[in-house]
């Protein structure tokens, strides 16, 4: 059985990174109270959940229209402090509960497998879960501040398209 964290609802939810580009990790961050939970992803992981969830958050004004007056947002909200990881998230899921308004973020350390088209119960998979349940305007913050930290990273070599590092770069294309 895998462990399960829940945060319902989360005072604050952020995605970003800390270090130096080339370096750098990149963490989904909640907080509820005195309690932080951090989870490790991949730059490639934030970059397609914030295109993912804009749209996923499109949709749902469709269907559920949002008041006119957006919720006040906790400070901090967005973005994420140097902290360890609990673990590091395989699958990322979204989710959406109008009774409550809330969108759920659904981070799970083990993928399900392949012949599986949904992911297992908590109790039926060993890897960790978390689920953090948020407004539609946190995960909009978590969401834009995660955009900014991908397109942060280092420039791209206009010949090979590789990352550049500060300490220079040997482009392929130069052979």
């Amino acid at each position: 059985m895998g462990d399960l964290f829940e945060f319902d609802p989360v005072d604050t939810i952020g995605a970003g990174a800390f270090g130096r580009p080339g370096e750098r990790v990149f963490l989904i961050q909640a907080r509820k109270g005195e309690a932080v939970l951090s989870v490790l992803v991949e730059k490639e992981q934030i970059a397609l959940l914030a295109a993912e969830a804009s749209q996923f958050l499109d949709r749902l004004a469709q269907e559920f229209p949002e008041d006119a007056m957006p919720p006040m947002l906790a400070p901090g909200t967005g973005i994420v402090a140097e902290a360890e990881p609990l673990f590091r998230a395989r699958l990322i899921g979204l989710g959406f509960d109008p009774d409550r308004g809330l969108v759920l973020l659904e981070l799970r350390e083990d993928a399900p497998e392949e012949e599986e088209e949904t992911p297992p119960e908590p109790d039926e998979t060993e890897g960790r879960i978390a689920r953090l349940y948020a407004t539609r305007e946190q995960l909009r913050a978590m969401v834009e501040n995660g955009a900014h930290a991908v397109a942060s990273g280092r420039p791209r070599c206009p010949l090979c398209d590789f990352p550049m590092d500060p300490d220079g770069h040997i482009c392929p294309r130069w052979n």
